[in-house]
């Protein structure tokens, strides 16, 4: 049996007692919490783009290796096989791109991509998001995991928090991540530091300190750029409500799905063309439940676009900007723009985007090849659909509920071709669902929350609930956005203002391309227009008519007769209720019964509520550091009369003069007397003195003498309070 030598065996029970499990505990919580809020990240992307079980067990298996692997290998080695796993990924990301690419070929896409989302492109653009997800995935958290137990936490929070700022650049974390991701590494951090160095956990506020001060400049300062939920919303305050126009051709690379809008009849175009048609400006591939996203990169036009695969007719138009606008319509489908005053760029759908905006005046012509199939052609098409186009464009979220395909199913049950269902789905909503522009944007699934909790919408739901249900039945559909044909005025000339901004779909039909569905009802929202329009008229509102658009003849430049409103209608500004009473919609849409209004105070949101916390412990740690809280709990205790027994009372009235003493610039010596200390004092403080000896040492004190004591006290109050704070230092250091 050997004997230890004891000197060491002390030690190491000194440094086992020392350690600090709570530290220890806190800081693997502050990694776990970072990488959390990263895999949250990509466990939202694999939602949108369909399963997210694969990421579960990639996150699990490298934890485990990460784990295991902590006690066998050298960190260089972890950090080469960190690496490794992280290539390899990638390595497979860009071989599931269309073409794939061999090894050599693997850097180039790698690093465009790399510099695509540190410039800000979400993840979500990319096209096989759910493998990106994916392959991302698990290095950060091999690395993160094989530091955290090896007790290395600062490292381990430093890849978990770059993994975690890759996204927030990206835009796709959102306020909620971001903020875990703050917490989680500022914990590992100072908690981590404690464990390591075998220190028990002390200036908790301190810590408090820094990790409130970080999440309030980064929520204010705006440190996140890729912040996208807004702590504190901002909806409603300050600004009008947006018009149609801008939430979809204007929305850019993707679409929020939004609440109530309005219209604006404001003239945007001038269009010569041989026949009317639906302006397309983009279309939209990939759902989110909540918007629409459009997926890969912009090139630029190179002289002409690839036409549809079927037979068509070519329409030639020429377009008149009539006000700076920065959009390039064009009839489906494209093939040629010629006379464009700008750099002209081309999504991978073949849509059309100026390089900058075309001013007043100028213009450009489009050549569009437009499908010309008959229904017979087009419901005798088949279903062998390129592997591309069914990949991109059936694709639903994951959480999309199954009553959706269910309530599909059942109204397509008598439907043997992709047209058809695709018939059957648009006269449906078109017959069963009203047109409101004031509606409430719904929580959830968009196209859940239309079909089953919602009577009316506009373009936008209308369109996105008929891709939904198309997309669940297997049948490649799309969102598309642009403006419908708008004013005739002339033969072969139109007039389009912004109201004539829409939403529609367009379905893949094999052979033919891709074909146009509108599920939106038409009378309403042109009864809508025509009142818009005639409003602006009587108004006297500029930019809603060209000289043209006064003068026409054509029947769809002549306004309308007020169309009579019913309660079936939803259209108009008002409802008609009983007695011919018009009741204006509230903004959800429904009808407003009159009486009086009570006032509610809205609740905060989990996001407020928790920010609201954060700041309240800020500016405890702030008063803290600060010794504020000190001061303000001693002022509020010197101008508190003490209380209880005339003992208890006359020794809170002389620990209030020793303060007001100790403050004007002298302290009390350990030892030193009350007679000794008050000396030199006003009267007033020496009175209380003697009342405490008397109280300490002497025969005691009655209810008067603690009257008086409590009086002196307020009096000396009252005059230190008159006399600033450097005079009573002066004062009391020259006696």
């Amino acid at each position: 049996m050997s004997v230890r030598d004891p000197a060491r065996l002390r030690a190491e029970l000194g440094e086992v007692l020392a350690d600090p499990p709570v530290a220890r505990a806190v800081a693997l919580a502050g990694i776990v919490l970072a990488l959390v809020a990263f895999l949250s990240v990509l466990r939202g992307i694999l939602v949108i783009t369909g399963d997210p079980t694969p990421l579960y067990v990639v996150v699990g298996v490298a934890a485990v290796v990460g784990t295991t692997l902590a006690r066998a290998i050298r960190p260089r080695t972890a950090a080469a096989l960190g690496v490794a796993a992280f290539l390899g990924g990638m390595y497979v990301y860009v071989s599931s791109l269309p073409g794939g690419f061999g090894f050599l070929a693997l850097f180039g896409p790698m690093i465009d991509d790399a510099v695509a989302l540190l410039a800000g492109l979400s993840i979500l653009r990319i096209v096989n998001a759910d493998v990106w997800a994916l392959a991302a995935a698990p290095a950060p958290v091999f690395l993160a995991t094989y530091l955290a137990a090896r007790r290395r936490y600062v490292a381990a929070s430093g890849v978990a928090g770059l993994a975690l700022g890759m996204v927030v650049l990206t835009g796709d974390a959102g306020t909620t991540a971001t903020l875990a991701g703050v917490v989680g590494v500022t914990l590992a951090v100072a908690f981590g530091d404690c464990d390591r160095r075998g220190e028990r956990v002390r200036n908790a506020d301190g810590l408090l300190l820094v990790l409130s001060t970080m999440v309030v400049v980064t929520l204010f300062v705006g440190a996140v750029p890729g912040a996208s939920e807004a702590v504190v919303s901002t909806e409603g305050v300050g600004g009008e409500t947006s018009t149609v126009e801008s939430s979809l051709v204007y929305a850019g690379d993707s679409i929020a799905v939004t609440g109530a809008v309005e219209l604006t009849p404001a003239v945007r175009y001038t269009v010569e063309a041989d026949d009317p048609s639906y302006w397309r400006v983009g279309t939209y591939d990939r759902y989110t439940g909540g918007g629409w996203v459009r997926t890969g990169d912009l090139r630029g036009y190179e002289g002409s676009l690839r036409g549809p695969p079927g037979r068509s007719t070519q329409l030639t138009q020429t377009y008149t900007a009539e006000t700076s606008i920065a959009t390039l319509p064009a009839a489906n489908r494209p093939t040629a723009i010629r006379d464009v005053p700008v750099p002209v760029r081309v999504t991978p759908a073949g849509d059309l985007q100026p390089a900058s905006p075309l001013r007043a005046g100028e213009s450009y012509t489009v050549e569009s090849q437009r499908p010309t199939a008959r229904p017979a052609e087009l419901r005798a098409a088949g279903t062998d659909y390129p592997e591309a186009v069914e990949n991109r464009y059936t694709q639903l979220p994951g959480s999309t509920p199954d009553r959706v395909a269910e309530r599909t199913d059942r109204l397509t049950a008598n439907a043997d071709n992709p047209y058809d269902t695709a018939r059957v789905v648009e006269r449906y909503l078109e017959n069963e669902k009203n047109y409101s522009t004031s509606v409430e944007r719904p929580r959830g699934d968009v196209a859940d929350a239309f079909l089953f909790e919602m009577d009316a919408g506009y373009c936008t739901y209308f369109a996105t609930t008929m891709v939904t249900m198309l997309r669940s039945q297997g049948v490649p559909a799309r969102l598309a956005v642009g403006y419908t044909p708008g004013q005739q005025v002339g033969a072969d000339q139109w007039v389009v203002r912004g109201y004539n901004s829409h939403a529609w779909v367009e379905v893949y039909v094999p052979g033919h391309g891709w074909i146009r569905f509108d599920p939106t009802p038409s009378a309403p929202r042109e009864r809508t227009e025509r009142r818009q329009l005639a409003d602006a008229r009587e108004n006297d509102s500029a930019a809603v008519d060209t000289n043209d658009s006064l003068t026409s003849t054509y029947d769809r430049g002549t306004p309308a007769p007020e169309p009579t409103v019913t309660a079936d209608d939803e259209s108009g500004p008002g409802v008609l209720g009983p007695g011919g009473i018009q009741r204006s919609p509230t903004p959800g849409g429904g009808v407003d019964e009159g009486g009086p209004s009570v006032p509610t105070l809205p609740l905060p949101t989990r996001e407020q509520a928790g920010l609201g916390l954060l700041l309240v412990a800020w500016m405890a740690a702030v008063g803290r550091r600060t010794g504020v809280d000190r001061r303000l709990s001693r002022a509020v205790w010197l101008r508190r009369p003490p209380t209880g027994s005339p003992e208890a009372v006359v020794v809170g009235a002389f620990h209030r003069v020793v303060h007001l003493e100790e403050r004007a610039g002298r302290d009390r010596r350990p030892g030193e007397t009350a007679r000794s200390f008050l000396a030199g004092s006003d009267d007033r403080a020496r009175r209380v003195g003697e009342l405490y000896e008397r109280a300490r040492y002497g025969h005691g004190v009655d209810d008067a003498d603690a009257g008086e004591a409590t009086a002196l006290v307020a009096s000396l109050l009252e005059d230190r309070s008159r006399l600033p704070h450097r005079l009573q230092t002066a004062d009391r250091g020259s006696r």
